[in-house]
């Protein structure tokens, strides 16, 4: 398994950094362009590994009952505009590849888990590494069988989203349920 957080920066870029199950280093592999992303993510999934995207923006919004799903503003967000781009590039090489922001459902079958990485409180913003070490603390108790929060009210499901528009498969009935989340504490 692979885990990289990718972390959206003041300038509007992105920095990442992961590791594998098997490796306690901090920032075993790291990188600050979409190419290294995709390089880093694709290889990971041809040695048959799965992988766990998390990134420091919201994927999954409100949806006022009134309104229709958001279209280009949301999709070009930073951190957004970057997974559009990673599933895109994944839709054009490995077509096959499953996305999902369900944990139970990444555990179960699928290649790609993404998630969305949260602040603890009081914390002003995510770093990578933190994010990718948080991670791997919460799988263990996230693993445990437990009640899914019900979303208050109709939300939309970005990830979801930007896998369907990459043409990679991804559970229709997760266009409208929340992303997994995980909080981001620094040790």
């Amino acid at each position: 398994m692979l885990v990289i957080a990718v972390e959206t920066v003041p300038d509007g870029h992105v920095r990442w950094a992961g590791r594998r199950h098997d490796d306690d280093r901090p920032d075993a592999s790291s990188g600050a362009s979409p190419s290294e992303l995709f390089d880093a993510v694709f290889h990971a999934l041809h040695d048959g590994e799965q992988v766990a995207l998390g990134f420091d923006c919201a994927l999954t919004i409100p949806l006022p009952p009134d309104q229709d799903p958001p279209t280009a503003p949301a999709a070009s967000r930073p951190g957004l505009a970057e997974l559009g781009y990673l599933l895109g590039e994944l839709g054009n090489w490995r077509p096959w590849t499953t996305v999902s922001t369900s944990l139970a459902r990444w555990k179960a079958n699928t290649s790609i888990l993404v998630w969305q990485a949260v602040p603890a409180p009081g914390a002003n913003a995510v770093t990578a590494s933190a994010a990718a070490d948080s991670f791997f603390r919460e799988l263990p108790v996230a693993t445990k069988p437990a009640q899914e929060a019900e979303p208050a009210g109709t939300v939309v499901n970005l990830a979801a989203a930007a896998a369907r528009r990459a043409g990679l498969f991804v559970d229709p009935s997760e266009l409208s349920q929340p992303t997994v989340s995980i909080t981001v504490t620094s040790g």
